[in-house]
This record gives C-alpha cells, structure tokens and sequence, in this order.
C-alpha cells in the first residue's frame, strides 16, 4: 500500500493510539457526535472505551471486514483524523462504506481528499474492493465537495439515525477499477 500522500499519510490505528484517538474524539465530540451514526456513551470517551474500539476495528481488519486508518501530519507525525472502509450488510446485501472524521482545525486545507484518495487506492489495489459508498448531510457541503472530488457520485437519499433522530443523507457511490 503507498500511504503516504504530500501532506499526511495513513496507517493501521492500533491500541497505543488510544490516547491520541481519545484526545482527537474529545476535541471534536460536539461536531463528531452530529454526524457519526454510531451510539457513543460516555465509556467511549474513556482511555479504556477506545482501547476497546480500536481493539475491535483491529478483529474486524484480521477478518476482511474493516480497515481503520490513521489520518497523520508528515512533518509533526500528528494524528488529525480517521478514515475507515467497512463492510455492512443491509438485506443480505454486502457493501463497502467510507466513513471518516478530521479535526475541525484542520478542515478545508484538502488533508481528507488526500486521505481519501489513499484509501480508494487501498481499496481497489489491497483489498480487491471494487465499489464503495458514502453518505454525507445534505448540509456538509465540505464532506460531499471531498467526495465529488474522489469521483463518487450521487445515487439516492436515505435516513441513518443519529443521536437517537433519523436525519436524511445524500448517498454517494464509486466504482473502483
């Protein structure tokens, strides 16, 4: 996998990122929680919560069904977001999702189209993903410019429940050759 770009470069979070993840998670909680469909306790933002987290994203890459990257800065090595594809099954329908976080100091200077162009890399050359699907609020225009950016393109509009609320999202796909 080449995943370094010009500005960062990934790599497999692993649980001695645990504190460098929960430090990101806390700076962020208020703007991550609007957007993240998964249930968040107050354990999650725990040393041991995402020790725990990181431990199952690290299960799930052994068995094929997710991979977790860190976001990082060459020059200062820093951790300033996540990025994961993940498979889900929807109606005995498999099917590849990115989902990805950054620091909001760090949004609009172009770091998750850079990660996000490794990723698809990753996906089409490591992991033989041919397809992969995104969903964004229709009002983070930030989010949807990144994905258009990569290629992807609009295809529907579904409800994904947030912080208890079902909040509709523009759905994007692409296909990876």
């Amino acid at each position: 996998m080449n995943n370094h770009g010009e500005r960062i470069y990934l790599r497999f979070l692993n649980v001695e990122d645990a504190p460098a993840l929960l430090d990101l998670q806390l700076r962020n909680r208020a703007v991550f929680e609007e957007i993240s469909a998964s249930e968040r306790s107050e354990t999650f933002y725990t040393l041991e919560g995402q020790v725990a987290l990181l431990e199952g994203w690290n299960k799930a890459r052994e068995e094929g069904k997710r991979y977790s990257f860190g976001i990082f800065l060459k020059h200062a090595h820093e951790l300033i977001g996540e990025i994961s594809l993940f498979e889900l099954e929807l109606d005995s329908i498999s099917k590849w999702i990115v989902g990805y976080v950054l620091d909001q100091a760090r949004n609009g200077k172009g770091y998750m189209s850079e990660a996000l162009r490794l990723v698809l890399n990753f996906a089409v050359n490591d992991a033989g993903i041919k397809r992969v699907e995104a969903g964004a609020l229709p009002d983070n225009a930030g989010s949807i410019r990144v994905l258009r950016k990569a290629g992807f393109q609009e295809t529907d509009r579904q409800n994904i429940k947030i912080k208890g609320i079902w909040k509709e999202h523009v759905m994007f796909a692409v296909d990876l050759q």
